[in-house]
């Protein structure tokens, strides 16, 4: 299994999206992904052969990257842009990495997208139309986002040729508030 971890998607829909709706008297800056409890539900005891994941370049006292790293999951940083953040350049960092395996690998086997960007497939770039090119090759995908952020046609895909989860049901294992509630261990 390949995990493909599109961090900005993950954080910022959860925090704009669900937090508000969970935990709604909760200091925005205090929300946090708890890595290891979603790498955990993404895996659920199965091998996984890479994890790809993207994401800024966090400020120099922030210790988010290191928490992933003890992980062992190597990252991709892009530096963030003052005028347009770096989302486009983190996703075409992992559809990269996406397209590459999908080709290079013989066997295909099974993909995680931890994402809800359904971005460009009208003019069959990003995430789902390069999924959808892998399904043509026999890889089978596994979608893991925010529902309530979720790209519809993303959804709707990954039901109709995988599986998809939707992390609001997974809330109080994958996030985690500063001084506060601490996450479920799965």
């Amino acid at each position: 299994m390949y995990i493909f971890w599109d961090n900005s998607n993950i954080q910022y829909a959860g925090l704009n999206s669900v937090l508000p709706v969970k935990e709604p008297d909760v200091d925005r800056g205090r929300y946090r992904t708890y890595f290891k409890g979603l790498l955990n539900l993404v895996s659920r005891g199965r091998i996984i052969d890479k994890v790809y994941l993207a994401g800024s370049i966090p400020p120099g006292d922030d210790a988010l990257w290191d928490a992933v790293e003890r992980l062992g999951i190597e990252t991709t940083l892009i530096p963030r842009s003052e005028s347009s953040g770096e989302a486009d350049t983190t996703d075409f960092a992992l559809q990269t990495d996406l397209l590459r395996l999908g080709y290079d690998v013989q066997e295909p086997g099974t993909i995680a997208l931890l994402t809800g960007d359904g971005a460009g497939i009208n003019s069959g770039k990003g995430f789902l139309a390069d999924a959808m090119r892998l399904t043509e090759r026999g890889w089978k995908f596994e979608v893991y986002s925010w529902d309530a952020a979720c790209n519809s046609r993303l959804r709707e895909f990954a039901m109709a040729n995988g599986k998809y989860f939707k992390l609001e049901d997974y809330y109080e294992y994958i996030t985690f508030i500063v001084g506060g509630r601490r996450p479920v261990e799965l």
